[in-house]
This record gives C-alpha cells, sequence and structure tokens, in this order.
C-alpha cells in the first residue's frame, strides 16, 4: 500500500513537472508568436510609409515635370507672341496672350512679361489709330477726329502727338465758325432769310471768339475783323431798323 502511494506521489510530480514545462513551452511559444507578429506588423507599416514615401516622390518628380513642362510650353508662347508683335498680327497676339495667361495663373508663373507685351501691341495699335487721324486735313472733320481721339489712350510714348491733335481740333473748328459766319453773312447779299442768316453769322462768330478766349485756338484777327464788317454791311444793306440785335457792334 505504501508503495502505491509512492508511485502516485511520483507520477503525480511527474505529471506535475511535465505540465509546468507545457505550460512553460507554451509561454515561451506566445510570447514567441507575439513577437513575430508584432515584427510582421512593424515590417507592414515599414513597408506602408515606405511605400506611401515612395508614392510621394513620385508625385513630387511628376509634379515637377508637369511644371517644367508647363514653363517649356509658357516660354514657347511667350515667344510666339513676341514673333506675332513684330508681323503686327494682333489676333493672334491676344489668343496667344490669353493662353499664357492660364498657364500663368494656373501655375503662378509671373505675368510681367504677359503685360509688357501686350502693352507694346496696345501702343502700336493707338499710335497707328493716331496716325490715320494726323492724316486728315479737313478742318470740318473736327468733330469726328475729337471723337475718335477720345478712343485713343493717351501713352506717354504717344502723348505729345495726341495732345498737338487734341488742340488742332479746335483750331480747325475755329477756322469752321469763321467759315460759317462768313457762309451765313454773305447769303444775306442774295435776300436768303436776312434775319436768320444774320443772327446765325453773329453766333458763329461768337462761338469762334469764344474758342479765343478760352484759349483754345489762336485768334485771326484780320478775318474777324472781316467779319465784323461785312455784318455790318449786310445788316444795314439788307435788314434796315426792323431788325435790330443788341449784339451788332459788339
Amino acid at each position: 500500500m505504501a508503495k502505491n502511494n509512492k508511485k502516485k506521489g511520483r507520477s503525480a510530480k511527474k505529471k506535475l513537472i511535465l505540465l509546468v514545462i507545457f505550460v512553460l513551452i507554451a509561454a515561451g511559444a506566445y510570447i514567441g508568436y507575439t513577437k513575430y507578429v508584432a515584427y510582421q506588423k512593424h515590417l507592414a507599416e515599414q513597408k506602408a510609409k515606405e511605400e506611401e514615401l515612395r508614392k510621394q516622390q513620385l508625385a513630387e518628380e511628376q509634379k515637377k515635370r508637369e511644371l517644367q513642362q508647363a514653363m517649356q510650353m509658357f516660354d514657347e508662347l511667350i515667344a510666339k507672341m513676341k514673333e506675332a508683335l513684330m508681323k503686327g498680327d494682333y489676333t493672334l497676339l491676344k489668343g496667344l496672350a490669353g493662353k499664357a495667361m492660364d498657364l500663368a495663373l494656373k501655375y503662378n508663373f509671373s505675368v510681367e512679361e504677359i503685360d509688357r507685351i501686350l502693352r507694346q501691341m496696345n501702343l502700336a495699335i493707338a499710335a497707328a489709330k493716331l496716325k490715320e487721324l494726323e492724316k486728315i486735313t479737313d478742318p470740318y472733320a473736327h468733330t469726328y477726329v475729337r471723337n475718335e481721339l477720345r478712343k485713343i489712350p493717351k501713352y506717354p510714348e504717344i502723348a505729345r502727338r495726341w495732345d498737338n491733335l487734341w488742340e488742332k481740333t479746335f483750331q480747325d473748328e475755329y477756322i469752321v465758325l469763321l467759315d460759317l459766319a462768313e457762309i451765313t453773312v454773305k447769303k444775306i447779299e442774295n435776300g436768303e432769310n436776312p434775319e436768320m442768316n444774320y443772327t446765325l453769322s453773329k453766333s458763329y462768330l461768337k462761338k469762334a471768339k469764344v474758342l479765343v478766349s478760352s484759349g483754345r485756338a489762336r485768334q485771326d484777327l484780320s478775318r474777324e475783323s472781316f467779319l465784323l464788317q461785312l455784318q455790318s454791311q449786310a445788316y444795314l444793306s439788307n435788314i434796315g431798323k426792323s431788325f435790330q440785335p443788341a449784339s451788332l457792334y459788339r
């Protein structure tokens, strides 16, 4: 009986030892597995970071290539704009400028060169229009010239010519007013509406004098005196006492 108890004790002890060994092995295996899982997770995270970094680098390289291509295209558009300016092809130039401006806004390029070329174009257009107006010698076209001149920007490069032509329109207007004063007063000699034409003649001469007094026209004193004589003679010869405007001798 004692023998059996002793055997049972030894058997239980062995079982306990085996259990401890199993627990230790299982614990070691679990720890090893946990470390393996953590390591694999670390590797996955590291790989994901490397992949993300690679994607960022690829995106940056792509963006850099795109920027370089855009800059090359922008430079080509600027060069074509200059060629169009030299040829005077302003329709083409404006189209190229629109494309260049779109690129500049998209990629934050400087628009200074675009503005410079467009200003040169506008200056050339303004100078050409001004030259055409300068060719007009008919003083009766002074109103047309003045109105067209208002549409032309007064750039510093053409400001003096612009001012000279502007002043010329008033001198032309003065000449026209004197012409009209003479034409209407001479109609009186033919008996054409003496009172109306006399009034018109005086009105035209008065307007001409206003231009002189305002400093916008140079006075032709001899012609003004001649017109006054014609008006006085016309009044005395054709109108008489029936019509006596207060400004007759003014």
